[in-house]
């Protein structure tokens, strides 16, 4: 299978695009698409410091193996897939999620890295605290788990 899931404790690690590119370069791929997602400064009019990543991380990687076969088989069951998704405090501007495709054509190798995205955000079990400039901070409201409508591509 190729599939590299992590969800790195940022303490431990800061997550870098070097591993991600190394593991799904092939020559059969036609195209490499690469996600990179970072906290940015600012959120609902609100300035942001940081923000705390929380997870259940067995029911994390779980549903992060499922939806990257999921993505394998509804749109290139031989692309490589790469997913990295931090836990922990995270300041402005770091890396929150790396997710990397190594597909036999683009249109499979964008379709697949927006789809791991959508249902990564829509799905895990993955919680986001805000920290702010006045010292406040604000768990966010998160999305159901409940079953959703299909996400179109």
């Amino acid at each position: 299978m190729t599939l590299h899931i992590t969800l790195v404790k940022i303490e431990e690690t800061k997550i870098s695009s070097d591993k991600a590119k190394k593991f799904i370069a092939s020559e059969k791929n036609g195209a490499e698409c690469i996600f990179v997602g970072k906290v940015r400064n600012e959120n609902a009019g609100k300035k942001v410091t940081g923000v705390t990543y929380d997870a259940h991380d067995q029911a994390v990687i779980k549903s992060f193996q499922s939806i990257c076969n999921n993505a394998k088989d509804k749109f290139d069951k031989n692309a490589k897939i790469f997913l990295e998704h931090v836990k922990g405090y995270a300041p402005v501007g770091e890396i929150s999620i790396l997710i990397a495709v190594g597909s036999g054509h683009r249109d499979e190798a964008f379709k697949i890295c927006r789809y791991i995205l959508e249902e990564v955000k829509h799905g895990s079990p993955i919680w986001k605290k805000e920290h702010y400039t006045d010292g406040k901070e604000e768990w966010l409201p998160g999305h159901s788990l409940r079953p959703k409508k299909e996400i179109k591509l």
